[in-house]
């Protein structure tokens, strides 16, 4: 026996989180145990996917995966713990973080994210309830620093090459999907960016940048993109950080900014010497047209980047992206619908592998040790290796949220 069982972290209706402590190395884990049989043969499809890409990664606010072991009617999954649980339970017994606070978490999931579109791969389901943290520290200013990971990539896809851009499958919850992905057309990666947008907005207004009494509604006002700052909230953000959550929320994702230009972002870097630069043709033009020789200062540090004209070719339509256990769109399609329904992101009572939420339950830790030895398993190594906690840049005392 490999591990010690504690409490139950979450249950659902096929499934449950555990806390476990590694007998040899004493290290705490959360394994996930899924029935395969209750969940049906599409959500196990989607979880090995998900698996997949867990094994393939290697990021420090990404969730590492641990270990698989396998029977023919079950699946653990031992994975990192964070013992801080949701991103979307701190917002909500916050009401709302600070602009700093915000910074620090903005930056670490454009961290993460930059690195997993470098890799070719689109997350299509980013949201509060799907970044974990797994410490919390407070500063010397008495301000949240959060360490955050993102998980849940059951809708994740990896596409086979570089040259094919665009994705078809509608996908991910209602109020952070971007307007290309809610309108049926082509998609990129740079619908993981709006969904960062929507998370930066709500982390600094305490709510969703578009709220409607119906999904049509609501689509409406997301084709729209029409962001508005006159809650007395947004009185001490700064211009700069507006002018983020903008470039975040363009409704055209060719004049969206990448998540490797919100990485540069004077906002994160912190540099004020830095100047914005446009992110399309049009923009660029007019720089140019006004100020000539400050865009041939800058033409040396931007030999290196990709042109915009280049950046606006990579989003021609090349065709329908296959991940790497292909399936047709129609296939992709059932799965996605068949997942949602097996896992309802707004049902506290079921197991959603989109979503880190699950509610309380009171079995006995003991009933999982039992129901884990009765039935032999074979482990399945993952490639992804163990992470140090993030280094900050301060001395901080933790403290209890």
């Amino acid at each position: 026996e490999i591990y010690t069982f504690g409490r139950i972290l979450g249950k659902g209706s096929f499934g449950m989180v555990i806390e476990a402590t590694d007998k040899e190395t004493e290290t705490k884990w959360a394994i996930k145990k899924v029935n395969k049989e209750k969940a049906g043969s599409s959500a196990v499809k989607l979880l090995e996917r998900e698996v997949n890409i867990l094994k393939s990664v290697k990021h420090e606010h990404i969730i590492h995966l641990e270990q698989v072991f396998e029977t023919p009617k079950k699946m653990y999954l031992v994975m990192e713990l964070c013992e801080d649980g949701e991103l979307r339970e701190i917002l909500d017994r916050k009401g709302h973080f600070s602009e700093n606070e915000t910074r620090w978490i903005i930056q670490s999931l454009a961290s993460a994210i930059a690195y997993l579109h470098n890799n070719d791969i689109v997350h299509r389901d980013l949201k509060l309830e799907n970044i974990m943290v797994k410490s919390s520290l407070i500063d010397d200013n008495n301000e949240i620093n959060l360490n955050i990971k993102v998980t849940d990539f059951g809708l994740a896809v990896k596409k086979q090459s570089r040259s094919e851009a665009m994705l078809q499958a509608t996908c991910g919850t209602p109020i952070y999907m971007a307007p290309e992905v809610i309108s049926a057309h082509d998609y990129s990666q740079q619908c993981d960016i709006w969904s960062i947008g929507v998370i930066m907005y709500m982390l600094l207004r305490g709510e969703p940048p578009f709220l409607a009494s119906s999904e049509e509604k609501l689509f409406e006002l997301i084709r729209k993109g029409e962001l508005h700052f006159e809650n007395p909230v947004w009185n001490s953000i700064s211009d700069c950080a507006k002018s983020v959550l903008k470039q975040l929320m363009k409704v055209d994702p060719a004049h969206r900014i990448t998540a490797k230009e919100l990485l540069d972002n004077q906002w994160l870097t912190g540099n004020k010497l830095s100047s914005v630069r446009p992110t399309n043709v049009l923009e660029m033009m007019k720089e140019w047209k006004n100020n000539p020789e400050s865009v041939e200062e800058n033409t040396t540090e931007e030999k290196n980047k990709p042109s915009t004209e280049e950046k606006l070719k990579s989003y021609q339509p090349w065709g329908n992206v296959r991940d790497a256990n292909y399936t047709s769109d129609e296939e992709e399609e059932k799965q996605s619908t068949a997942y949602e329904k097996q896992f309802p992101a707004t049902s506290k009572d079921n197991f959603d592998m989109c979503s880190s939420s699950f509610t309380s339950s009171k079995l006995l830790p003991a009933e999982i040790k039992g129901e884990m030895e009765k039935t032999p398993v074979t482990p399945s190594q993952g490639t992804a290796t163990k992470y140090p906690a993030k280094s900050g840049a301060l001395s901080r005392t933790k403290k209890k949220l």
